[in-house]
């Protein structure tokens, strides 16, 4: 976590502290605004169980409405998410199945442990990265990943099988992993691909012929400004 990211982290939650004791995270989170309801997420920065308590997924509002669109006509759709978190709860409450792979052991234990409560219908692929060698064809942009195999976590959509009515790309070596997800997706099925406008992702993507993209940006729980999330279809 960089210097800033990190001490804006820190004073959120010294602030957090001294705001719960009033009683206004309460009054916040059951307010039926959501202008009220975002500023309670304000507070709930890289606090994944709020996120579930709240029943919110990390990506734009109106991504998320869509999604949740989405799948209101489809309560039986099969999921595949790169990237487990609060996502991965929200998707489990309206999904049929969700298969989700995270390379993070530690995030994953935690995630597991919140998935303890649900119905049982989401299921956890804890695949770690390698060393990265002359031959690495799946790396990661991210900083301080960049010397990493991701091809395993990658091709984890290939070993679980089968299609899928949504996929979710919001963990490493995400255009690898986009790549990848066409060869499972459903005909009239469709990729969710957040911070898409990313310049690594985009200028990607964007390139790539038989796509249709929607930009869905806006107000996003935890953050204080708007980021975007994609949805992806095959023309």
């Amino acid at each position: 976590m960089s210097g800033i990211r990190g001490a804006y982290v820190t004073g959120v939650r010294t602030v957090r502290k001294a705001v719960d004791k009033t009683g206004l995270l309460s009054k916040l989170e059951s307010s039926e605004s959501p202008k009220a309801r975002h500023v309670r997420t304000l507070f709930s920065i890289f606090d994944a169980g709020d996120m579930v308590k709240m029943d919110l997924a990390w990506w734009s509002y109106p991504a998320m409405r869509r999604v949740d669109e989405f799948l209101s006509e489809r309560p039986d759709a099969r999921i595949f998410e790169y990237g487990a978190g609060a996502s991965t709860l929200w998707l489990a409450k309206r999904a049929g199945q969700v298969d989700s792979v995270e390379h993070d052991a530690g995030w994953a234990e935690s995630v597991r442990e919140m998935l303890a409560d649900t119905a049982g219908n989401a299921k956890l692929h804890v695949v770690p990265p390698t060393g990265a060698t002359a031959d690495t064809t799946v790396r990661s942009g991210r900083v301080g990943h960049t010397d990493l195999d991701f091809a395993n976590y990658v091709s984890t959509i290939d070993e679980v099988g089968g299609s899928f009515d949504l996929i979710v790309v919001d963990g490493r070596a995400r255009v690898d992993a986009f790549r990848r997800s066409l060869d499972h997706l459903e005909d009239d099925g469709v990729v969710v691909f957040d911070n898409i406008k990313r310049k690594r992702y985009w200028d990607v993507l964007s390139a790539m012929p038989g796509l249709r993209i929607e930009l869905l940006k806006g107000g996003t729980p935890t953050l204080p400004y708007p980021t975007t999330t994609g949805l992806i279809w095959r023309d």
